[in-house]
């Protein structure tokens, strides 16, 4: 089971006015996700104001439940540009909230076909024995999908707990309440249920009594290796989001040779060549897939393993993670060393991303400027777009 929690938003239950229904004050419980692969950071407004704190709020991430006075809202959805202004892309206008429920507001789809999604439900949370589990599909590349919900070594038609799921469509028969007990959850294609079918495996979770929880299928934007699964589930407890991903998702590791006074050289883990990032030449790059963990990782010239030039001991790569290990400085002086960074390198629909490294030695004690012009354009002062990058440091 591979979870990573993401950026609370709201780390509780959060109230903007009231605090609890009653026949003066009725209330009601929203929770905002953003769900759309290849949209910009976004801010979230009620009322033509933010709502509670929910300011650029990225691809994954969502609210906590957030307490509100019942009644009708204008809600709507600003993207943020590279430049941090914001700018309206989704109004969802005139939303009734009906007092004593449970509201999940998604933004959705790709930014070309960008859409809110909102799903309802009963404000009673269930029993200590029982666990309440709402989903909704929300890849829109993927057709109508089950969802298997049981801890057995195989599927089959008897395992599907929501059957014929369809993109961004709130289910009649969802939410479901379900004992509480360990759980897998398997998703495949509609009407598929042969475990070559499945598309996703969560491995086993321990869901325990009055667990109430909105699962949201998306898009997997980091794609690891052939055959790893294109969703992630995003599980939502009222308090947090956790992003779920296929229990056999791998990571990423790229290596970069940025040492011009170093021969080719291999990528170690643990002591062993690793398979892919060996005979790495200066001024190239090269990246593999490896399962979760924390491993030693070393560089020694190629078809050796000792001694290390470099070393970079317990190195922790998680499921879904993408990282480049930069070799920069100089052989001569042996001021060699590693330069580990956590990349970001989801696709945005309405702006490109630039990463630059400063990786020179020779000017390693001085501050450059990155400038980008049009092609047969001409510099000057004003196309710097990075100013004053000092050496060794990652700048976007």
């Amino acid at each position: 089971m591979n979870i990573i929690k993401t950026s609370v938003i709201a780390a509780a239950a959060i109230t903007i006015v009231g605090c609890g229904s009653d026949s003066d004050h009725p209330s009601t419980q929203v929770r905002v996700t953003h769900a759309s692969a290849d949209a910009p950071l976004v801010n979230i407004k009620a009322n033509g104001a933010i709502l509670s704190g929910l300011t650029d709020v990225d691809y994954q991430v969502g609210s906590g439940l957030i307490t509100i006075d019942s009644g009708t809202y204008d809600l709507s959805v600003e993207g943020i540009g590279p430049d941090g202004s914001a700018t309206e892309v989704l109004p969802v206008s005139g939303v009734n909230f009906a007092p004593d429920m449970q509201y999940d507001v998604f933004a959705l789809n790709k930014v070309a076909s960008l859409q809110g999604v909102i799903l309802s439900r009963s404000g009673v949370k269930p029993d200590s024995n029982s666990v309440r589990i709402d989903v909704l599909h929300a890849h829109p590349d993927v057709g109508a999908v089950d969802i298997h919900l049981a801890n057995v070594p195989s599927i089959s038609a008897a395992t599907v707990g929501v059957a014929g799921l369809s993109f961004a469509v709130d289910s009649s028969d969802l939410p479901i309440t379900v004992p509480a007990d360990t759980y897998r959850i398997r998703v495949t294609l509609a009407g598929q249920s042969t475990d070559a079918d499945v598309v996703f495996d969560s491995g086993e979770l321990d869901l325990p009594g009055g667990t109430d929880l909105m699962v949201t299928a998306v898009p997997n934007v980091v794609n690891t290796a052939a055959g790893d699964s294109p969703v992630n589930l995003l599980v939502a407890d009222g308090s947090s989001v956790t992003v779920l991903r296929d229990s056999d998702e791998k990571a990423i590791v790229r290596a970069a040779h940025a040492i011009k006074d170093l021969a080719a050289v291999d990528v170690l883990a643990n002591g062993t060549a690793v398979a892919g990032l060996t005979g790495l030449t200066y001024e190239n790059v090269a990246s593999v897939a490896i399962s979760p963990g924390t491993v030693n990782i070393g560089i020694a010239a190629t078809n050796t393993t000792t001694p290390e030039l470099i070393s970079v001991p317990n190195a922790t790569f998680s499921a879904g993670s993408e990282t480049t290990i930069f070799a920069v400085g100089r052989a001569s002086d042996s001021s060699q060393e590693a330069l580990e960074i956590k990349d970001d390198l989801r696709g945005v629909a309405t702006y490109a991303k630039i990463r630059v490294v400063h990786a020179n030695p020779t000017a390693a004690a001085a501050l450059v400027d990155i400038h980008a012009v049009a092609d047969g354009g001409a510099f000057s002062a004003d196309t710097a777009v990075l100013k004053g990058s000092s050496s060794k440091k990652l700048r976007c």
